[in-house]
């Protein structure tokens, strides 16, 4: 039987090899350093043999002029044989050696000398002559794989056809041995790069693009480096180079589950310069977008630096999140808000902890929000209020909160009664008493308020006043904005909060946040993790970075997704098995004719007047604010009607024929101001129709 991981490193190696074959087939397997020696030696070559010919033939000159002396020599001296014989006649005259033919003689001769010191002068590459190599190679490739193939393709049919058995031998044979190639590969996939050629000459001086011209190679891809230290060193160290990076020393990279772990020494001063080239970096070294990052590895040595190389996504493989029972937690213990790079939880204790969180769109502000109320919902001892003038707020959480605000004046009105409580809460303790003491009736609040910016100004006014007096109250705010300057929040409070997340962000957003001038040099990298585009591709979505009490290093996290069906499931369950509730709301003594308590009150009335008190008291509520507030009451009774597109009419039918059977007369009537005029309540009817 083959194993899971077998397939999975099968799979792998024969994907490998078909990105062998495609670098192959495009020449991306050559650098232009390979192509540089090609063109350089076929420029020698080519000299040479110019060379060659032309020796030949001035040595083929030298040999007939040898030849022509020699027989005029010759001549002359027959012709002195014959007149010391007597048998010639002596006209006068030399008939030796012609005197040019030596003349000529030894002009070739120097022409030869001097074809023989002459060196070979190169020309320089271009990036068209690299152009046109590149083009040759893949020509001569094309061909030649069009003729192996035809030819394998030619054997294996003519086997065939002679044998079916040799033939099936065969190809079982070769199925076998590219299936053990292949698995080898998956296990350790380096891509292939052929040897440079050497230069057949030395040059006077080193030729453009060629390893002469510098002494290190060119940067290549960290993967190539497998699980070898030494090659990762190395992959490391010409990147660091390419870029600029002022590097004194590179140390032995460790192997993590993540990629490398590179520790590194930096020149005097130029931390900032390292940060600045890491998204250059991770192109030189051919990883992800965001994949390579750096913090100061020795608070007490500022040239120690560690670099992170991300070769595979750290959080494909995420923790799932854990099954918490309805009230089986506490506020004052710590929850991990996400994953780190290194495998360690983010445990942050959320009682009496204000939390900002800065993301762009898509950055997974809605997982980190879900992620902090998903366990406040679970504690016996803390509650959740759902402010969001703009979307959904928590979505399929938002049942479980005890107050919720889905406009400016909802959430002016919201805030303004949070901060009469806390007000409250601090002038009642005892004074050996610090901070509130959370507890079923009277339970930390946990105030998320998403969209931030889309407060009016006396909310923006009413969540800063709250920040500054609730935490002693263990009434907390959750920020979450897209921008942290002072003009969007109305204050400078972005670090001000102890528990602060980034998110893909702003860099302007990342040193206010932090609270240091110089966060970017010190590895704070928000702004290089990318938002999700669309939902079927994640990107950079939910990976963050976090400064609470117990984190203040800058360490890549990931929180996990809550599914909308498992968030469904447990908030269905924690509302069946009953939520904690709020103590009494801080209110005046009660005036003559002043409504009377809930408890003396028709269950209705009661429920109508609870759904008001969550939305802050306001004047008007329509049916559908009322049919939320009354679904978390009595899911059994009030939420039959949910996903169903005539909800709002049986809510207000079944409202109608409650009261009656109370008897009590409290008329609905029309919000004019919206264009739909949708039915509201008003609480004044309700108070007058109970008094």
């Amino acid at each position: 039987m083959v194993s899971g991981e077998q397939r999975d490193g099968l799979a792998a190696g024969m994907r490998h090899l078909r990105a062998e074959w495609g670098r192959w087939w495009r020449t991306e397997d050559l650098t232009d350093t390979h192509i540089a020696h090609r063109v350089l030696n076929d420029q020698y070559r080519t000299w040479q043999r110019q060379r060659q010919r032309n020796s030949a033939e001035v040595q083929q000159n030298i040999s007939l002029l040898k030849d022509q002396q020699k027989q005029q020599t010759f001549a002359q001296m027959q012709q002195m044989q014959m007149q010391r014989t007597g048998r010639g006649r002596f006209y006068g005259g030399s008939y030796g050696a012609s005197p040019m033919i030596s003349y000529r003689m030894m002009q070739w001769a120097s022409l030869q000398m001097r074809m023989g010191q002459a060196e070979f002068r190169h020309l320089e590459v271009t990036p068209s002559m690299l152009a046109i190599g590149y083009g040759h190679v893949r020509s001569r490739r094309h061909l030649a794989a069009a003729c192996w193939l035809l030819g394998l393709a030619a054997a294996w049919v003519a086997l065939w056809v002679l044998s079916a058995l040799a033939g099936l031998l065969v190809t079982v044979a070769a199925a076998t041995v590219f299936t053990v190639v292949a698995w080898a590969k998956g296990r350790n996939p380096v891509p292939r790069r052929p040897p440079v050629q050497k230069l057949l000459f030395v040059p006077p001086a080193p030729p453009a693009h060629t390893e002469l011209a510098d002494p290190d190679p060119e940067p290549f891809p960290i993967r190539e480096a497998g699980t070898n230290p030494r090659v990762a060193r190395e992959a490391v160290r010409l990147a660091l180079k390419k870029e600029g990076a002022k590097v004194s020393e590179v140390g032995v990279p460790e192997s993590t589950a993540y990629g490398w772990r590179v520790p590194l020494v930096l020149e005097s001063g130029t931390a900032a310069h390292l940060v600045g080239t890491l998204k250059f970096m991770a192109t030189t070294l051919r990883v992800g977008e965001s994949r390579v990052l750096a913090q100061r590895a020795n608070p007490d040595d500022a040239a120690m630096m560690n670099l992170r190389v991300l070769t595979r996504d750290p959080f494909a493989d995420p923790l799932p999140y854990p099954e918490r029972p309805p009230l089986s937690c506490t506020i004052t213990n710590p929850v991990s808000l996400g994953l780190s790079l290194e495998g360690e939880t983010t445990p942050v204790v959320l009682g009496g902890q204000h939390v900002i969180i800065v993301a762009d769109t898509g950055g997974g502000k809605t997982a980190m929000t879900q992620a902090i109320a998903e366990y406040v919902t679970a504690c016996h001892d803390a509650v959740v209020v759902d402010i969001d003038p703009a979307k959904r707020g928590l979505k399929a959480l938002a049942p479980m909160a005890v107050k919720t605000a889905r406009t400016p004046q909802e959430a002016e009105a919201v805030l303004e009664s949070l901060l009469a409580r806390s007000r409250a809460r601090i002038a009642s303790m005892p004074a050996t008493q610090n901070t509130w003491l959370p507890t079923g009736t009277g339970p930390a609040i946990i105030v998320v308020v998403d969209e931030f910016p889309k407060l009016s100004a006396r909310g923006k006014q009413l969540a800063v006043d709250l920040l500054r007096e609730g935490r002693e109250a263990m009434i907390t705010l959750v920020i979450i904005t897209q921008d942290a300057t002072k003009d969007v929040l109305g204050d400078a409070i972005a670090d001000v909060p102890g528990v602060r997340i980034m998110m893909p962000c702003r860099a302007a957003d990342v040193p206010l946040v932090v609270g240091q001038a110089d966060a970017i040099s010190r590895g704070w990298l928000p702004h290089h993790l990318v938002p999700s585009p669309e939902p079927g591709f994640p990107a950079d979505a939910g990976h963050f970075y976090a400064i609470t009490p117990r984190h203040r290093e800058p360490m890549l996290r990931y929180v996990s997704l809550l599914a909308p069906e498992e968030a469904a499931r447990r908030t269905t369950e924690r509302i069946a098995a009953g939520l904690p509730t709020l103590d009494p709301a801080p209110t005046a003594a009660p005036a003559a004719g002043a409504t009377p308590a809930a408890s003396a009150a028709p269950e209705i009335a009661r429920l109508l007047l609870d759904a008001f008190a969550t939305h802050g008291d306001p004047e008007v509520l329509t049916i559908a604010q009322l049919a939320d507030c009354l679904v978390k009451a009595n899911p059994a009774v009030w939420g039959k009607w949910d996903g169903k597109p005539n909800r709002r009419i049986m809510v207000g039918r079944t409202i109608r024929a409650q009261l009656k059977a109370a008897k009590l007369d409290i008329p609905s009537g029309r919000l004019e101001t919206d264009p739909q005029r949708p039915t509201v309540y008003r609480l004044a009817d309700i108070q007058g129709a109970l008094s």
